[in-house]
């Protein structure tokens, strides 16, 4: 009598292991990386650069931490060796293994679970897209990230220090490419297509973010440019699939490598960074002479409301100006991300005061996914205050006018869109400022 062959488990099922599968490995990944990994690494730098004798005492939540670490590795691991069973693919216990990973481990849950069932028959075809496209998708971010980080960690010259064309632009247009290219291969419509390779993309961010690799204020300002060319690179995939008879892996190896050659050419010939200059201004009910008297020394700045302040971007806390002040004086401005040097350039009471900036702190304190600050290298290389100052206009009845101006270099692409986002927030931090300069100068009438 023929044996039959072992029933293949019920358990998980494709959309089961993505909704537990993905979150479990996401939640490891995120306490390996963020939590765990730097526990661990920080006690030995402060031995080898002997700035504290022992390492710091554990912290009661800490055992709780790694007891949810522990937790999370077994169950993922043993979700990936179930689903790696069911799709047929060789070596579970491996593939188990490596989805423990940090950041490669997403990766391969997110390819288990986009497997086709092996034991409902389903060809497959269509179900192959993502798995086809996401771990080299994610190589290739992951890649890109590292390039970055690299040049931003000043590891290569500072004129080189900008790959930010190739990461936010080139690498999702690929791959939002390679998805309509791939969806249209298995026999998807256009819609289908664009349908993919926004799937693709989100997930390719979600993973970021869960990694600690972008903070939440990044991703959802990247959102919108990472959309409109998801929709492009769809469509232009879709066509490209219609237009020539090459497999499918001649396609995405000639991809990448463009994406590889772009980021090389960003490094060796960055582009200019663009300067821009804002202005604000409010009226005063107050004398010139009140609101100098109020310009020279602000150090009861209220908490911020405007919402990007709440969630993190650097806002002042308090500024002042060191000593009797004049031309060559220190001026300092408090942010909530660290101090910003200043130097006076101009100094007339009552008219004008105007300096300019000798270092600038990170422009955000960003939050991961699960609450704590990620202090990225681009945090501190993409934005650079040159310098700022504020002139004083008497008007009748005894009113000013306030104006504050600000000049910036901004180096990251695409400049257009994020200058949009810049020139408000510069803008809210000189009304933040003067605002309260008004508030303070009324009141001492």
């Amino acid at each position: 009598m023929r044996e039959q062959a072992p029933a293949q488990p019920a358990f998980p099922s494709r959309l089961a292991y993505l909704f537990l599968g993905l979150p479990l490995a996401a939640l490891l990944n995120a306490l390996l990386v963020v939590r765990i990994t730097p526990a661990l690494w920080d006690p030995y730098l402060q031995v080898v650069s002997r700035d504290v004798a022992v390492a710091p005492p554990h912290r009661a939540y800490d055992f709780v931490i790694i007891a949810l670490a522990v937790l999370a590795f077994l169950l993922t691991g043993w979700l990936a060796y179930r689903r790696a069973v069911r799709v047929r693919s060789d070596f579970p216990a491996l593939w188990a293994l490596l989805s423990c990973v940090p950041i490669l481990g997403l990766g391969i849950v997110f390819w288990m679970g986009s497997s086709a069932d092996e034991d409902t028959g389903s060809t497959g075809t269509s179900d192959r897209l993502a798995g086809q496209l996401v771990i080299p998708a994610l190589l290739c971010w992951v890649m890109i990230f590292g390039l970055t980080s690299l040049a931003e960690r000043k590891f290569l010259p500072r004129e080189n220090q900008y790959l930010s064309l190739s990461l936010l632009v080139v690498l999702p247009l690929v791959t939002a490419g390679l998805a309509g290219f791939l969806s249209a291969r298995a026999g998807r419509t256009m819609s289908q297509s664009i349908g993919a390779a926004f799937l693709t993309l989100t997930a390719i961010l979600t993973i970021l973010g869960f990694a600690a690799m972008e903070g939440v204020v990044c991703v959802l300002m990247a959102a919108l440019p990472v959309g409109f060319l998801g929709i492009i690179g769809a469509m232009l995939g879709h066509w490209l699939a219609d237009l020539t008879a090459r497999p499918a892996y001649q396609v995405q190896s000639a991809a990448w490598l463009l994406v590889i050659v772009c980021a090389a050419g960003e490094a060796l010939t960055p582009p200019a960074p663009l300067e821009d200059v804002v202005s604000s201004e409010v009226i005063i009910n107050a004398t010139p002479a009140q609101v100098w008297a109020q310009l020279k020394d602000i150090r009861d700045l209220p908490k911020p409301t405007e919402p990007l302040f709440v969630l993190g971007v650097a806002h002042p806390i308090e500024t002042y100006v060191v000593g009797n002040g004049g031309v060559g004086a220190a001026r300092v401005c408090r942010l909530s991300t660290g101090d910003m040097p200043e130097l006076i350039s101009v100094w007339k009471p009552e008219q004008e005061l105007k300096f300019t900036v000798l270092d600038t702190p990170a422009a955000m304190r960003e939050a991961t996914f699960f609450g704590q600050d990620l202090d990225t290298p681009h945090l501190h290389s993409t934005y650079a205050s040159v310098e700022g100052g504020f002139r004083l206009e008497a008007l009748p009845g005894g009113r000013t006018r306030l104006i504050g101006t600000s000049r910036y270099l901004l180096t990251i692409t695409p400049a257009t869109y994020w200058n949009i986002w810049t020139r408000h927030i510069v803008g809210q931090v000189q009304l933040r400022v003067m605002n309260h300069v008004k508030a303070k100068a009324e009141a001492s009438r």
